[in-house]
C-alpha cells in the first residue's frame, strides 16, 4: 500500500511540474517579420484573378500600340512619371502588373512591395504568354 500511495505521489507530481502553464510568466512580444512578396501568376490565373484589382501595363507606349490587357493602365515604366503614378494608387488594392515578356514587370513589382503594396501580382511571361495562350488583347 506504501508503495502505491508514493507512485501515486511520485505520478501526480511529475504531472504538475510539467504543466505548461506558468504564472506570474511575462511573455516578450514576437519580433516576427512578415514578408511580403510578389505573386507570379500564369496567364490564365493572372486573368481570373486580376478582375479583382488594378492592372498595370509598364511598356512603352510604342509598345502598347500594338495591344493590351483590356482595362489595364499605361504606366510607362521608363518614364520619370512612372514613380508619382504610382504613388497615387492606394497600398490596399490588388495590383496585376505585366510588361513584354516578365522582367521589366518583375522589377517594378518589387518597387511596388519595397514601397508598402501588400498584393502585388506579375503576370509571368508578360503579354507574350498571355498571347501564345490565345487570351485576349486589345488596342486602342
Amino acid at each position: 500500500m506504501k508503495q502505491f500511495l508514493l507512485l501515486l505521489s511520485a505520478s501526480i507530481l511529475a504531472f504538475s511540474s510539467c504543466d505548461p502553464k506558468k504564472e506570474n510568466t511575462q511573455i516578450a512580444p514576437s519580433s516576427e517579420v512578415t514578408t511580403v512578396s510578389v505573386i507570379n501568376l500564369s496567364p490564365s490565373e493572372f486573368q481570373e484573378k486580376s478582375t479583382n484589382g488594378i492592372i498595370i501595363d509598364v511598356r512603352t507606349s510604342e509598345e502598347i500600340a500594338e495591344g493590351k490587357i483590356a482595362g489595364s493602365l499605361e504606366l510607362d515604366y521608363f518614364l520619370s512619371s512612372f514613380q508619382s503614378k504610382v504613388d497615387e494608387l492606394s497600398k490596399d488594392e490588388e495590383i496585376y502588373i505585366y510588361c513584354a515578356v516578365g522582367a521589366r514587370s518583375k522589377e517594378a513589382a518589387e518597387i511596388l512591395i519595397q514601397q508598402g503594396f501588400t498584393k502585388v501580382y506579375h503576370l509571368s511571361g508578360g503579354i507574350q504568354a498571355w498571347a501564345q495562350k490565345g487570351l485576349p488583347i486589345v488596342q486602342e
